[in-house]
């Protein structure tokens, strides 16, 4: 069996690291103070909050993993509430059945239904927001019930507003009144507006959690995970090989899941190479690195193209190579930047987030 899963969050006992971020969070969670956990896609933050929930539950907490990626109304968020909700056992469960049955609501596949009617809690905007409010105060009936921590991880958060701009301010006037029952983490995918979340003044929820960022992997540390998750399942990688994959990976999550994988691979089936990875692993996303590119500006391509070959994106070189003035390519790099979903700051540099999307655009 191939460990290194990449098209899916990963189980816990083959996270890479993030032993720092883990325990971050946990002591956050002892002392509930709310967590902002931000990072672009596919940079490890959904298996880093799996990671987290199964901690908690060992040493006996509640926890729970509300994904919100692409809530469209109060009456989607609601649904994906109840059903992480649903998964608690024992007690827990029971109390939340009790809820479900005194709303007249029933949790079926297609999400929450009133149970008379037999339509769509979110068909009633008004009634969805009332049934969200009751769901969302979970923690704090649990706490009431019998006592004990509920830990709630609001994945793709950035999405709730996205929704409905006021869903915000719904959740702060839950949860402000949870005192030491629960203990939350914020997570999402787009950092810009995940701090703008809680960073603004005018948002509902300005200065209620303490920001974390998942900063990219350690080399030493990923390299032995890497050797060692494989030997787990019988199959021992070259040291070398593996140092090398780590380098063209330069700390990214799913990337260098990917060309793990690809190595073990060629490994399990004689000798692998990181060079063979890599071009595996470049044939796989291929698709997908030119679907980016195509939607980009001019500007903004140029800016990706500079960065991948060496070139300071707002030098004069390159807005000579690429006709494009200078003080375009700074407002396109800024622009990128803030955006954080192709360029990040590292040490008050920009750097690309994905290095198989700047290997690819070097070979381009």
């Amino acid at each position: 069996m191939n460990p290194f899963a990449y098209h899916r969050p990963i189980d816990p006992s083959v996270l890479i690291d993030r032993r720092t971020e883990l325990d971050a969070l946990q002591r956050a969670a002892a002392d509930t103070v709310a967590i902002r956990l931000a990072a672009p896609r596919r940079y490890g933050k959904t298996s880093l909050l799996a990671a987290h929930i199964e901690a908690m539950r060992a040493v006996g907490h509640r926890a729970v993993l509300v994904d919100l990626g692409q809530v469209t109304t109060a009456g989607d968020v609601a649904a994906r509430v109840a059903r992480a909700f649903s998964s608690l056992p024992g007690d827990p469960r029971r109390v939340f059945d009790r809820l479900l049955s005194r709303m007249g609501l029933k949790l079926g596949v297609a999400g929450l239904s009133l149970s008379i009617s037999g339509k769509p809690a979110a068909r009633e905007p008004e009634r969805a927001r009332e049934i969200l409010m009751e769901l969302l105060d979970l923690p704090r009936v649990l706490h009431e019930a019998g006592g004990g921590l509920t830990v709630v991880c609001l994945d793709e958060f950035q999405d709730l507003v996205s929704a409905d701009a006021s869903l915000d301010g719904l959740v702060r006037a839950v949860i402000q009144h949870h005192g030491s029952a629960a203990a939350y983490v914020y997570a999402g995918s787009a950092p810009s507006l995940m701090r703008a979340l809680f960073a603004d003044r005018e948002r509902p929820l300005f200065g209620q959690a303490r920001p974390l960022e998942l900063p990219p992997l350690p080399s030493a540390e990923t390299a032995e995970d890497v050797v060692r998750i494989a030997a787990a399942e019988s199959v021992e990688l070259d040291a070398g090989e593996v140092r090398r994959v780590v380098d063209i990976c330069e700390g990214h999550p799913q990337r260098t899941m990917l060309l793990a994988h690809h190595l073990f691979e060629l490994t399990d089936g004689g000798f692998g190479s990181a060079d063979q990875a890599l071009e595996l692993a470049l044939a796989e996303t291929a698709d997908v690195h030119r679907t980016v590119w195509d939607s980009l500006s001019r500007a903004d391509r140029a800016v990706l193209a500079a960065l991948s070959s060496g070139l300071a994106p707002t030098g004069t070189r390159a807005a000579s190579e690429h006709a494009i003035a200078r003080g375009t390519m700074q407002k396109a790099l800024e622009r990128l930047v803030a955006a954080e979903q192709h360029v990040t700051l590292r040490e008050g540099r920009p750097v690309l987030v994905d290095p198989l999307f700047g290997i690819w655009l070097a070979r381009s």
